[in-house]
């Protein structure tokens, strides 16, 4: 899934307006102030004391009859049989099927429930795998997707092969009704099919999602066909198969039906084998209105004739596929139009989009086919497919997703305007677009075995996604960049207790949907570009390409990547051990510190180097880890270092996990070092005062001598040692004196992420104005070197973001009267350069955000045909310091028609970056949880991280109390589980911050004001 990472900040995921929860009966809880349960408690209490007087009175009233109810009795574990359906699969449905599973989760009940100890269950279906003995081989599918009642219906016949004697043979379903289905033994091709078999019953195991047939007699090895017709609805939470909606340029209202499968929702469209390592091959027929409407899927269109139900219809039939895991299927019916390119290998390259926003495809047209010829290239394995799509879906719950031959994505990843989309908009396209075509390579032609190695996938297309948009766009620093947007990102994230392996064992699928975090991307691809690094780019490369090679179309382990890689070291005679290497840091959570100590004895230095566990609180319980070590937190590094004296000279030394010593004559000037050249390694380094001094004065004389890689190591690394009680908070702060004179985005961005930190700690306290002088003047050098100008380059422009960003946010009165006298020309009417425009709407609307600006911008969203713009005037509609216009912007996020329900997760998110609308948004969430529950459900990963999400910076016990109460109420925590560890572990570490370090730095900014 592409950039799913990115969707922490950016989440998504809200109901259709077809079918769901009515948001019109909504609660009155819902709004207003929020009231704890043990109030509500009491209400109950006084109101059943009033009942049972009301009850002495009415005894002595005549008595009445009540018929009552019968218990109705429930095995919780135990399927009830369910009478196998003969209807024929209906040309129209117009009403909502009643599904097999709950469509939305119910009501939490006002009362506290104890946990009961689950019925233990012992049947075939009890375990969540699929049995061995079975395994598809070919779909023969065909969908209707009715666009006016919003479902579906289908009919499936699954070629399978039964290796095993089985009595119960099992595939996926969820929310749909099964109209049929029916077991008969293969035949050639032409003969007369077989008569069905006999089954006994047929039922639905809704806990692992399991439709089950008990055959009369035991299905014996051989070849059968699985026949089965169907109906659902298409979903409200946009994925599985969903209707999706857009309003075009003459305001008309237009429907399509798209999907999105990743990684367990293909059963919510048709009955399948439902696991990524349980590939077939599949030919789909898709029914579908006459034009404009046409038909997409993985494969090329083969024929288009009308349907023969049903005549004011039309049926799409495509090639056969490939063989490939469910979750990379796709079904949509659309009134799109296209773009065309070829690749160098001739095949179609297309991106598609509404008719009004055709002409926003060009730049990822011309980005998609530049990085599809240099992936072919790259990993020396042509694209396999006949052709390849891309398109933007109205309404998507990730940034995008990379259906193989058929890439669906958010249309803020996919168009561009050339007047309207900036810099960063631009990058960020090309970003998300190479991601997904990384995977047609990885991931698609070579998919992970099982989500426990989601990273093979998502860890490798978010590395080589760089080295793509790098053969793009050269000039655009990616490689150096990657430490700012994944390396350090990852870090900040991977040094807690409650943080987790790559490679994790996954038990349910809220786990499945859980994983889906920083940790198999951007750690995995942190840990790849590292060991790209130890055996070379042609190891890597050449490694690389015969693991696709081998395991082409089918399914592997990571132990399956080392093997090769390891394979072509040892034939270029390096025979690096690269299981025994990576096993550490993929098995275990985490990474370490390496701390080096200098000793000199007359002509020689003796560097002494040794690793420990880094955990950002240094009091944190190591008990509290829920996966444990074999290597007891040590890890195999590629260590290596330089020295004032040649810099060019790149020392190394790798450290197995015991540590290592290593000696170095003395030169003359040889007074600073450095470790991990390149920050390539996946730790942070630590050094004695001395040398941190030393690095200090020479960043100040003349900061270039040391790489621009490493500056913004040693700034990230200083920030967060200094968090972690390692080293003196003195030592990050003085680092931040060179900044004045560095002109490089790389160690800008690092030192801004720690610089955030110390403004969001210290926000409500006495320190806070001298810490925004003291930044405010450390960013105004290049401020006004850059100045507010849209000019210079792609790197000027990144840059220039940061330091408005840094100066306007730290109170700089000439950097806020710049934004605000643009965002006054822009309420007149004049348009602002938009490469500097969200500034402009963020502190304008924070310094004058009154109604009539609030309105005026809440206008142009409506109105704006533009995804990027609409992001920037829903981002600043956040920042008004009105708490009133703020509540009515929470509002709105209730109303799908005025906040689009793909973006119900990050408006939020941006309300709640507000230090004005945080504690509000909070007050809104717990009195709107029950209403969060039913839309979105508790399995929603989205819904797991909203409140985490804006709980980074809270520092008091207070609001540790208020958190830890809430989730006492909502135990069930459902796909954001770890979210909650992490929170709390978070806002325990920022307590115990405060505590130790606002007096420290109030005296560092009180002696070097």
């Amino acid at each position: 899934m592409g950039t799913d990472h990115d969707d922490v900040k950016l989440s998504t995921m809200e109901m259709e307006e077809s079918g769901g929860s009515d948001s019109s009966s909504e609660k009155s809880s819902s709004r207003g102030i929020y009231c704890r349960r043990s109030q509500i408690a009491a209400f109950v209490v006084l109101a059943l004391l009033l009942m049972a007087a009301v009850g002495l009175l009415a005894g002595l009233l005549p008595q009445c009859e009540v018929p009552s109810k019968e218990p109705i009795n429930a095995t919780p574990d135990k399927p009830e049989p369910t009478m196998m359906k003969t209807t024929k699969m209906p040309q129209v449905t117009t009403k909502k099927p009643q599904v097999t599973t709950a469509q939305q989760p119910p009501t939490k009940a006002m009362t506290t429930v104890q946990p009961t100890t689950p019925v233990p269950c012992n049947d075939p279906w009890c375990p969540l795998r699929l049995p061995s003995a079975v395994y598809p081989e070919h779909y023969k599918l065909l969908l209707y997707p009715n666009l006016d009642t919003a479902n579906f219906t289908g009919t499936v016949d699954i070629d399978i092969v039964v290796n095993e004697t089985i009595r119960f043979p099992r595939l996926h379903i969820k929310e749909m009704i099964i109209l049929s289905s029916e077991i008969r033994p293969a035949v050639d091709s032409g003969s007369t099919p077989a008569p069905p078999l006999a089954v006994t019953r047929s039922f639905e195991y809704a806990k692992n999602q399991f439709y089950v047939m008990e055959m009369a007699q035991d299905l014996q090895p051989g070849k059968y066909v699985w026949s089965l017709e169907f109906q659902g609805y298409l979903q409200p939470n946009r994925v599985g198969f969903y209707l999706s909606t857009y309003t075009n340029d003459k305001g008309e209202k237009r429907k399509m039906a798209t999907s999105k499968f990743e990684p367990t929702d293909a059963r919510r469209a048709f009955p399948c084998f439902d696991e990524p390592n349980l590939k077939a091959n599949y030919t789909t027929t898709l029914v579908h209105p006459e034009a404009p409407y046409i038909a997409l899927s993985n494969m090329n269109n083969v024929s288009t004739t009308e349907y023969p139900l049903n005549t004011s219809l039309w049926q799409t039939e495509f090639a056969t596929s490939v063989k490939m895991s469910t979750y990379l299927a796709c079904f949509i019916v659309c009134d799109f139009q296209y773009k065309e390119k070829l690749l160098d290998t001739g095949v179609p390259f297309r991106v598609y989009a509404p008719p009004y926003q055709i002409d926003q495809v060009d730049y990822a047209l011309e980005v998609g086919v530049n990085v599809t010829n240099y992936f072919e290239d790259y990993f020396d394995l042509a694209y396999p497919l006949p052709k390849l799509d891309m398109i933007a879906i109205p309404d998507f719950t990730s940034g995008a997703m990379e259906h193989w031959g058929l890439i669906t994505y958010r249309e803020v990843y996919l168009l561009y305007s050339d007047t309207e989309s900036s810099e960063a908009n631009k990058q960020r396209i090309a970003e998300v677009v190479a991601h997904e075509l990384a995977h047609q390579w990885f991931g698609n032609i070579v998919t992970m075995d099982w989500w426990d190695d989601l990273w093979l996938n998502e860890g490798f297309a978010s590395y080589v996604e760089y080295l793509g948009v790098n053969e793009c766009h050269p000039d655009w620093q990616k490689m150096n960049q990657f430490l700012n947007q994944d390396f350090f990102y990852v870090m900040g994230n991977d040094q807690i207790v409650s943080s987790h392996p790559i490679i994790v064992d996954l038990q349910n699928p809220d786990q499945i949907n859980e994983v889906f975090d920083s940790i198999p991307y951007s750690k995995g691809a942190s840990v790849l570009r590292m060991l790209n690094y130890i055996v070379g780019e042609d190891v890597f490369k050449e490694g690389v390409a015969n693991y696709l090679k081998k395991y082409e179309y089918g399914n592997a382990v990571s132990d399956d990547l080392w093997r090769e890689i390891a394979s072509v070291s040892e034939e270029k005679g390096d025979n690096i051990d690269v299981k025994y290497i990576m096993d550490s840091w993929t098995l275990q959570m985490g990474f370490p510190v390496v701390t080096l100590t200098k000793t000199v004895t007359g002509t020689e230095v003796r560097f002494d180097v040794k690793q420990e566990w880094f955990l950002v609180n240094p009091e944190a319980d190591k008990s509290e880890d829920l996966y444990g070590s074999k290597f007891n937190y040590t890890w195999n590094i590629p260590f290596n270092t330089y020295f004032e004296s040649n810099t060019s000279d790149i020392v190394p030394n790798y450290m197995p996990y015991t540590g290592v010593t290593f000696d170095r004559r003395v030169y003359e000037k040889d007074n600073w070092y450095v470790a991990n050249y390149g920050n390539y390694g996946f730790y942070r380094v630590n050094y004695d005062t001395q040398n941190w001094n030393l690095l200090n004065e020479q960043l100040v004389n003349n900061h270039t001598v040391i790489d621009i890689r490493n500056r913004a190591g040693l700034l990230d690394d200083a920030f967060n040692l200094a968090r972690a009680e390692m080293i003196d908070y003195d030592i990050p702060l003085d680092l931040t004196k060179y900044l004045v004179q560095e002109e490089e985005y790389t160690p800008w961005d690092a030192a801004y992420d720690g610089i955030i930190y110390l403004r969001e700690m210290l926000r409500f306290r006495p320190a806070y104005a001298k810490l925004r002088k003291y930044f405010a003047a450390q960013a105004k050098p290049m401020l006004d070197k850059l100045t507010w100008e849209d000019t210079g380059s792609h790197m000027e422009k990144y840059l220039r973001s940061d330091i408005i960003y840094m100066s306007c946010g730290f109170g700089d009165t000439e950097c806020l009267d710049q934004a605000v006298t643009r965002f006054r020309d822009y309420l007149a009417g004049t348009s602002v350069p938009v490469n500097i425009r969200r500034q402009a709407y963020r502190f304008g609307m924070e310094e004058e955000g009154d109604q009539d600006a609030w309105d005026y911008l809440w206008d142009m969203y409506l109105n704006s045909t533009v995804s990027t713009e609409k992001t920037n005037l829903r981002y600043a509609m956040a920042r008004t310091r009105q708490v009133w216009l703020l509540a009515r912007y929470l509002e709105y996020c209730r109303d799908d028609t005025k906040i689009r329900s793909q973006d119900f997760f990050s408006t939020l998110d941006y309300i709640a970056g507000n230090p004005v609308g945080n504690p509000l948004v909070w007050d809104w969430v717990r009195a709107n949880y029950d209403y969060l529950l039913e839309r979105f459900g508790v399995s929603d990963r989205y819904l797991g991280r909203l409140i985490p999400g804006f709980t980074d910076y809270w520092n008091t016990e207070q609001k540790l109390k208020e958190l830890e109460d809430f989730w006492a109420e909502y135990p069930d925590a459902g796909a954001g589980a770890r979210g909650r560890l992490q929170a709390v572990e978070r806002i325990k570490t920022n307590i115990k911050w405060m505590a130790k370090n606002e007096d420290i730095i109030t005296k560092w900014l009180d002696d070097n004001m």
